[in-house]
């Protein structure tokens, strides 16, 4: 016999309060003071409430609707992941809903929590903070797809970045040309330490494989913006360091090298190779036109949803891992 679902009613009845201040805690209503809202939290994740449309019978409540989460929309890459999400949604008859949370821990635990949804289906999820136990306990078995580097889970269908494997590729470019002294730019302690610690990691690999020198770190960033690439790379500039390569851990730090580099007269890439990673749509316009790895972003959310729609379809599915396309675009920037 089937467990009888949890009701708002019963979730009401255990916090003690009406079935409208449940109500209004799950809408996350402004008004609600702190102790109702405690209460109902508890009671919530006591009784393992979920409503009903992403409850386990989506078969015969689901809505079409679904929750991408990402980090930063200042970020190009995640903005044109989103366009991209929208359309691969649409294609299968579901509407989206987007939310930003700014690498911010709390929004993401927000985001992780089942109950905190509404009537949204499931929930594609590009994490940078959250932990992986705080994502298996706050979904309750929640239809979910995890996106990008973060996540270690075996528990929850994943669609993921080589990311070694993606900056191996952009510096065996750079000594492919030529490189043999190569500056990388983007260390940093915020955000998501698993793509820092991964790209930093196939740019040793690389180097290393060929009998190199360990890379010129440019020091410690505050994010991967257009302007910490430059004055990154100013701070290696009047150092006097010498080097004849550049890996950015991502195409707005190369962006930012590239002014940088022209401000102080070094010629790129006479003088001076560039490659970032992601090809944002930026990376074809600038001066010279920036070499960078693709990842294929198109390719990962149509994975993406292909296996949310699965999930909500037949929530006991095994769990599925995909690895994202990626692929050298050469442009001006290394072009010897």
């Amino acid at each position: 016999m089937a467990a009888k679902r949890v009701t708002l009613a019963d979730v009401a009845a255990e916090a003690n309060v009406s079935m409208s201040s449940v109500s209004n805690v799950i809408r996350n209503q402004p008004h609600v003071r702190d102790s109702v809202r405690q209460r109902v939290n508890d009671a919530i994740q006591k009784l393992a409430y979920r409503p009903l449309a992403i409850g386990r019978n989506l078969k015969s409540g689901s809505t079409g609707q679904v929750l991408l989460a990402i980090p930063n929309f200042a970020q190009p890459y995640f903005a044109e992941l989103a366009r991209d999400a929208v359309a691969a949604a649409a294609e299968r008859g579901m509407t989206l809903v987007v939310q930003q949370t700014d690498n911010d821990l709390e929004r993401e635990r927000a985001v992780a929590d089942s109950w905190n949804l509404g009537t949204a289906d499931g929930l594609v999820f590009s994490p940078s903070t959250i932990s992986d136990e705080d994502i298996e306990v706050r979904r309750r078995g929640m239809p979910v797809v995890l996106l990008g580097e973060h996540s270690r889970l075996t528990t929850v269908d994943r669609v993921r970045i080589a990311s070694v494997d993606v900056a191996r590729l952009a510096v065996e470019h750079l000594i492919g040309r030529g490189c043999r002294q190569i500056v990388m730019l983007g260390h940093k302690d915020t955000g998501d330490s698993y793509v820092v610690s991964e790209r930093e990691e196939g740019c040793r690999v690389a180097l290393e494989a060929h009998g190199l020198e360990p890379p010129m770190s440019a020091g410690e960033v505050a994010d991967w913006t257009r302007r910490d690439g430059e004055r990154a790379m100013d701070e290696v500039l009047e150092q006097g360091l010498r080097f004849d390569g550049v890996f950015a851990m991502n195409d707005l730090l190369a962006l930012g090298a590239l002014r940088s580099l022209r401000r102080h007269g070094r010629r790129v890439p006479t003088d001076v190779a560039v490659v970032g990673i992601d090809d944002i749509e930026e990376s074809s316009y600038s001066e010279p036109t920036l070499t960078t790895v693709a990842i294929d972003r198109d390719a990962m959310v149509r994975y993406a949803f292909d296996l949310l729609a699965r999930r909500i379809e037949d929530p006991d599915l095994p769990c599925t891992v995909l690895d994202a396309p990626y692929r050298l675009v050469e442009r001006d920037s290394s072009a010897r």
